[in-house]
């Protein structure tokens, strides 16, 4: 069983570029990286000698309540590849392009482009890396074209994708998960987020905390019950049953566990159920993107002051969940990683330095996933670094990637793509116009 350890913590459109274009009869055995479709993906963001030989993607859900923070992501990836890389892995001059994995329909992560990017991915022998996805949904449908990919397995990193079936088992996960995506049976994924058989469990012990119990001050009130709702999506289901699993361990009652509609143009039905259970707590597996801002206003205005909300790194970023005005204020939400205060010197160092390069105001923090995808930046150029220029071998050097005191601290992935040694949760309380860090989760696995 996974045990929890909580420590309190103490306190409160992608840059413009220089862009190169080139006839799209370039190949990569030319030396000259042919560009991915612009139907998907933004223009090449490359500033060094020449032209790129290489190209690295991001898929990221660039419309919608997550744009602004997915953007960062974008920014961050170029900061890397610009100020620390200097266009050049190794012996490789490397071009990186963002792609988008939603429409203005959806204004979320959508199937069919997460699958044709999947495809023109693979496609495009110059692409050797691919940085994403931020929705785990979307990622089951890249990582089989990847896996299949000509020349490869193509490698995929995510700073953000935290459903279980992606890497390993939980006791929620289908039949032939993880293998099913991965056909050629070769791994080809790796991630640096905790997944959620950390992230769910993790929310059910802050509910028992001391912390908890010390950041709710005077309203605080022991938790008994939770009602469980999710957005009935790879990730929203899967960190609802994390949570679920360990409440139930834990001896908190579970009264009720259902999905919510995203299409649905009032909650208030719901609220009333949960209401008449007298939950002291309600767990929202899912994505703000799916109307959250909405249940929120609906739930509250319900409910009332009474139940705790609780949700995973889905209701980032917070100005999105925030939206829901005085029905967000006091939200806990989680994220997989260490908050931004308590990493090391490398990682503070980095976030000045970020802060600086988007124009932050004193003392503002960058979003968590910006920060935690420069460190996915930063493998996936030492892996091209270390390669021998293919897409196999870049694949084989992300396994074989151990980071010491980088950005995100010190490990290294395990024949799944899981970091070792040490996974963290952390969560933040939405007060006023913005996100409190509260405390960290530290998780160790206990046998």
């Amino acid at each position: 069983m996974k045990k929890l350890l909580l420590l309190a913590l103490v306190g409160t459109g992608l840059a413009v570029a220089a862009v190169v274009g080139y006839s799209s009869s370039a190949s990569a055995k030319s030396g000259v990286a042919t560009p991915l479709p612009s139907s998907a993906c933004g223009p090449v963001f490359y500033k060094g000698p020449g032209k790129p030989q290489l190209l690295i993607a991001s898929d990221l859900p660039l419309q919608g309540a997550g744009r602004a923070q997915n953007i960062d992501m974008g920014k961050a990836i170029q900061y890397v590849l610009d100020k620390q890389y200097h266009f050049r892995a190794g012996k490789y001059t490397v071009g990186y392009q963002a792609c988008d994995d939603s429409t203005a329909q959806t204004a979320a992560w959508d199937a069919a482009k997460c699958t044709s990017n999947g495809r023109a991915y693979a496609a495009d022998q110059a692409v050797v890396g691919i940085l994403g996805t931020f929705n785990s949904g979307c990622a089951k449908l890249i990582i089989p074209l990847a896996n299949r990919a000509p020349g490869g397995p193509l490698g995929m990193l995510s700073v953000a994708n935290t459903a279980v079936e992606l890497t390993h088992t939980a006791p929620w996960t289908a039949p032939g998960e993880p293998g099913v995506y991965y056909p050629t049976g070769k791994r080809s994924y790796v991630r640096v987020a905790a997944s959620d058989d950390y992230q769910g469990p993790a929310a059910a012990d802050l509910l028992l905390s001391k912390a908890f119990k010390l950041a709710q001050g005077k309203k605080f009130a022991p938790i008994k019950n939770v009602y469980i709702l999710h957005d009935n999506q790879t990730f929203g289901k899967g960190v609802a049953n994390g949570f679920r699993l360990r409440a139930e361990q834990e001896g908190i009652k579970v009264l009720g566990f259902e999905p919510w509609d995203a299409k649905a143009t009032s909650y208030e039905a719901i609220g009333n159920r949960i209401k008449q259970t007298g939950a002291d707590a309600v767990y929202l597996g899912g994505i703000v993107c799916n109307n959250g801002a909405k249940l929120l206003k609906d739930l509250r205005a319900v409910l009332g002051p009474g139940p705790v909300f609780v949700g995973p790194d889905g209701w980032t970023p917070y100005s999105a969940t925030l939206a829901a005005g005085s029905a967000a204020q006091n939200m806990y939400v989680s994220y997989a990683g260490l908050p931004l205060e308590k990493l090391g010197p490398t990682g503070k160092k980095f976030i000045k330095a970020f802060g600086q390069f988007l124009h932050l105001k004193k003392g503002e923090l960058p979003a968590p996933y910006a920060v935690y995808q420069a460190q996915g930046a930063e493998i996936m150029l030492a892996a091209i670094k270390r390669s021998n220029g293919t897409r196999a071998s870049v694949t084989s050097q992300l396994f074989k990637t151990h980071v010491t005191k980088g950005i995100m601290g010190t490990f290294h992935f395990d024949k799944n793509g899981d970091t070792v040694p040490t996974k963290a949760i952390s969560f933040d309380q939405l007060r006023g116009d913005k996100g409190v860090p509260v405390f960290a989760v530290i998780l160790k696995v206990k046998a």
